[in-house]
């Protein structure tokens, strides 16, 4: 009798553990409850209130004498990824400002146009011009701080490092970039410099033969003219010279394309330039790459599936973030200097002279969402472009859930298991609580799930809580609808308690 009650006790508390459960009897009509109801204390969510909650950072800081980056501990109160990766920036900043072990004779500073940009895992940091102050080396390590802080998010894998919207030359001929940065915790800061120095052209040798293997972030245009998406990439360059540093970036970026659109016969961007890009000194300091294209130019970015706008946002993008000093692209279209940037969707008027700098295309930069749709019963994710000032906002991602899948998913099997009457609107609510996200949905949202059917159920339940839980980095869901747990709606999903983020379904 003992182990009898001993093990009705333990199936009572699996049942309040396991939630989100199946049935697993459908020929039943309506569901019988036979174990108590899962029971959470969190109240519904009225409004959003996910923001990374106050807590303790590491800041990487150079320190003098010291050959690894030296750990300090900072407090920042709640605030988005963006306001949390640029507030971090600034008290290290401070704190390298405050010990001066870098040698410095002003303050170090964020550039105040667009200091901070993240997208996709890559964060673009602007520092203001004081940074030209330091050494070779010293901005290297600089570079490397940065780098190590940020990349100790969650959410960010690679860092550039800008000065005045350019890139910084770690050699005194103006060669050699310092490309994209991971985080360098515990290394010994010397042998990076040291590995740095290595990739120079040798003194009095011819740059054009210094082969360079880096890490480079390139942008490439969306497809619809919907703006721009980057990645970082290792990329081989047969030299050090702007011109070769340039092709290689553009081939790159053709590749990118290719790989995305998955189609044989995409056309290649070398195939309508008339030749390599030129280089030459603008008169206020900076490289100006000039880049003169055929007059069907048309034709390649029909190819593409997007707008001449977003290429020459993507090429911009990817030359000024890499080659050391560029701070302008001009495009030539036969005989014609582009002097207008307009797009369906981005409107950005005459750009005076033609020169294209990172600041006229920042606009066109896009975040991304990780969404899962259904193909073949199965649940399968894929990437959504969002606004990247929002992009880690969990109200961004369901509305690009609802949104359904783009047409080249659409093409390729993919549907949305989400009824097409639902609106962002009808997510109510969504909060965060430990490693739990709430979510509080609305009367219609129960109404579309029970009119969908329990077929239906299971995909549509996990691809909200794949898609919230793979962008948010929270590992559960609770849901709410109109303030109130619900057991049961169409039979195939118990929604009562909490979901586990679950990829596999």
């Amino acid at each position: 009798m003992r182990r009898k009650t001993v093990c009705l006790l333990t199936a009572l508390c699996l049942a309040a553990v396991l939630t989100g459960c199946s049935r697993t009897g459908r020929e039943e009509t309506a569901p019988v409850a036979t174990l108590s109801p899962a029971i959470v204390s969190w109240e519904a969510p009225d409004g959003d209130r996910v923001v990374r909650q106050p807590g303790d950072y590491l800041l990487y800081v150079p320190e003098q004498k010291e050959q690894k980056l030296v750990v300090h501990n900072v407090h920042l109160e709640e605030a988005d990824l963006l306001d949390t990766a640029e507030a971090l920036i600034r008290k290290l900043l401070e704190e390298i400002n405050g010990n001066r072990s870098l040698g410095l004779q002003r303050d170090l500073e964020i550039f105040r146009e667009i200091p901070v940009e993240i997208s996709r895992g890559i964060c673009t940091v602007n520092l203001s011009s004081s940074a030209l102050q330091l050494s070779y080396s010293d901005y290297y390590r600089l570079s490397l701080a940065i780098s190590t802080t940020l990349c100790n998010l969650e959410e960010i894998r690679t860092v550039n490092v800008l000065t005045a919207g350019q890139s910084v030359a770690m050699d005194s001929a103006g060669r050699l970039p310092m490309g994209s940065l991971a985080g360098h915790a515990d290394e010994n800061l010397s042998v990076l410099w040291e590995q740095m120095e290595a990739r120079r052209t040798p003194q009095g040798g011819d740059a054009s033969r210094t082969a360079l293997n880096a890490e480079a972030t390139i942008y490439r245009p969306l497809e619809d003219g919907r703006g721009i998406a980057c990645e970082s990439r290792r990329i081989s360059f047969s030299g050090q010279t702007t011109s070769q540093l340039s092709s290689a970036l553009l081939d790159a970026l053709s590749e990118s394309v290719k790989s995305r659109l998955s189609s044989a016969g995409v056309p290649d961007l070398w195939e309508y330039m008339v030749h390599e890009p030129v280089v030459s000194e603008m008169e206020e300091g900076g490289k100006l790459i000039t880049l003169s294209f055929r007059d069907d130019l048309q034709e390649l970015v029909d190819g593409w599936e997007t707008d001449i706008p977003c290429l020459m946002a993507a090429v911009t993008m990817t030359l000024t973030t890499f080659v050391p000093g560029t701070a302008a692209v001009c495009f030539r279209i036969g005989d014609t200097p582009v002097t207008e940037v307009n797009s369906e969707r981005y409107r950005v008027g005459t750009v005076l002279g033609g020169l294209m700098r990172r600041s006229v295309f920042g606009v066109f930069l896009t975040g991304s969402a990780q969404v899962y749709f259904e193909k073949a019963g199965r649940l399968i994710r894929t990437e959504k472009a969002v606004d990247r000032e929002t992009a880690d906002s969990p109200r961004v991602q369901f509305g690009a859930l609802l949104q359904g899948p783009d047409r080249r998913d659409a093409e390729g099997g993919m549907n949305s298991p989400m009824p097409e009457n639902l609106q962002e609107d009808d997510l109510l609510g969504v909060a965060s609580h430990g490693d739990t996200l709430l979510v509080n949905l609305s009367g219609k949202c129960r109404e579309a799930i029970a009119a969908g059917g329990a077929e239906n159920e299971r995909l549509l339940c996990y691809a909200v809580i794949n898609t919230l839980c793979e962008n948010t980095g929270m590992k559960r869901v609770c849901f709410f609808f109109e303030g109130v747990q619900e057991e049961w709606i169409a039979g195939e999903i118990y929604w009562a308690g909490t979901f586990l983020f679950n990829p596999e379904v």
